[in-house]
C-alpha cells in the first residue's frame, strides 16, 4: 500500500520541520542574548566616561531590536514569562562561550540583524530606531 510509506514520509518531513524551526527559533534567541549582553557591556563602558562608544551601542541596540521586532511581527513572542527563562538560558550559554566563539557570534548575529534592518521597510525601521534609542536612554540613566 502506498499510502503508508507516504504518511510516514509525510511525519518524517514535519518532523524535520519543527526541528528546524526550533533550531532556528534557538539561533534567534542566541543572537538576542549576544547582542543583549554586548550593549550591557558596552552601556557601562559609556557610563564610565568612554563617550566614543555610544554610537556603537546604539548600533547593537538596533540590532537586537531587529531580531526582537522579527519576533514579533511573526507572533513567536509568546508566553512573556517563558520568553525571559528562555532568554535567561540563552544569556548562560552565551556567557560560558570562550571570548572568541562570543565575538564571531556577536559578528554573525550583528551582521544577520543588518540584513533584516536594510531589507526592512522604512517603519520597521523607525521602530527599530526608536526601540534602540529608548533602551539606550534607560541602560544609560543614572540611578536616583
Amino acid at each position: 500500500m502506498v499510502a503508508k510509506p507516504l504518511l510516514a514520509a509525510g511525519a518524517l518531513l514535519l518532523a524535520f520541520a519543527v526541528s528546524a524551526h526550533a533550531a532556528a527559533e534557538s539561533d534567534k534567541l542566541r543572537c538576542v542574548a549576544a547582542l543583549k549582553l554586548h550593549s550591557n557591556d558596552l552601556a557601562q563602558q559609556v557610563k564610565e566616561g568612554d563617550a566614543a562608544r555610544r554610537s556603537e551601542l546604539l548600533q547593537v541596540l538596533r540590532q537586537g531590536g531587529a531580531f526582537i521586532g522579527e519576533a514579533y511581527l511573526q507572533h513567536a513572542l509568546g508566553n512573556e514569562d517563558e520568553a525571559k527563562a528562555e532568554l535567561a538560558q540563552a544569556e548562560a550559554s552565551v556567557r560560558a562561550l570562550p571570548a572568541p566563539q562570543a565575538q564571531a557570534l556577536r559578528s554573525q548575529c550583528g551582521a544577520r540583524a543588518n540584513t533584516m534592518i536594510e531589507s526592512a521597510p522604512g517603519w520597521q525601521r523607525m521602530v527599530i530606531d526608536r526601540f534602540a534609542q529608548a533602551r539606550m536612554d534607560k541602560l544609560l540613566r543614572q540611578p536616583q
